[in-house]
């Protein structure tokens, strides 16, 4: 049952408005505004959040997050909220991860720098660590992946080839690759929108402080897929992740856009 459970978290963290302290930003007004259910068939698990902010100075802010619902809530509680800086056309500038399951927290700051590098501080049961380690290219964060695959299909680029991100979560580095496959109709809440599929793959990669980082070795891993509108808002419609629970779904509820001007 518990490695169901962080099946969960892990597939919410990866994508994924409570007051928590120690934020990286105080959080601007969001140009935009998406509510979705994450759910396994019938059952609904949580429910998520993703707010981004206008551009400024070439940087944006990003927000996700996540809080179960339901029979989770009885049976296993949880908060996932992630918040991020993205440099515009490049990767993280900085991100923090908050997790809190049963009522224990645990929270990642990282701070990427342009060497490449990141510089991370984990806070757990009282304990705090700090580490850091050489990136094989321009680091993302568990948000901000999402986001700069958003920008490339929001400029139009024709995205026939796997797109790579290297992500960082806080305690493990991976190799993140969205590979296009089919465009698809699919139905939401806001409407029937067209949509590109994206199968998501992760290749663990072994790190260090002075080291370049390396494949670990153990192959690639399907993730799942995420479906990203084909418009210039290009809209995250719907996620799929693969759990040992089976097929968790995160689909689109609702969409405010907000004025940039």
């Amino acid at each position: 049952m518990r490695a169901r459970r962080g099946a969960v978290i892990a597939a919410l963290a990866l994508v994924a408005l409570w007051a928590l302290p120690g934020g990286i930003a105080e959080a601007a007004e969001p140009g935009e505004r998406a509510r979705y259910r994450v759910s396994y068939g019938p059952a609904h698990l949580a429910d998520l959040a993703l707010e981004v902010g206008c551009e400024r100075e070439a940087q944006v802010q990003g927000r996700l997050f996540a809080r179960s619902r339901g029979m989770a809530s009885q049976v296993h509680p949880f908060r996932v909220q992630l918040d991020t800086v993205v440099r515009v056309g490049e990767g993280a500038v900085r991100a923090q991860t908050f997790i809190e399951e049963d009522g224990v927290p645990r929270r990642y700051r990282s701070h990427f720098g342009g060497e490449p590098r990141v510089r991370t501080e984990w806070e757990f049961r009282g304990v705090t660590r700090r580490e850091q380690a050489l990136l094989p290219g321009r680091g993302h964060d568990l948000l901000s992946w999402m986001l700069a695959l958003r920008e490339r299909v929001g400029r139009g680029e024709s995205l026939e080839a796997r797109q790579r991100f290297v992500v960082w979560d806080g305690w493990k580095l991976v190799y993140l690759d969205a590979i296009p496959a089919e465009v698809e109709e699919r139905w939401t809440p806001v409407g029937s929108v067209r949509a590109q599929r994206f199968v998501l793959q992760r290749t663990h990669l072994s790190h260090g402080v002075d080291q370049a980082a390396r494949p670990s070795g153990e192959g690639a891993e399907e993730l799942g897929a995420i479906w990203m509108e084909l418009s210039e808002r290009a809209l995250p419609v719907e996620m799929a992740f693969l759990a040992p629970i089976g097929r968790v779904r995160i689909a689109l509820q609702a969409h405010q856009a907000g004025s940039c001007e």
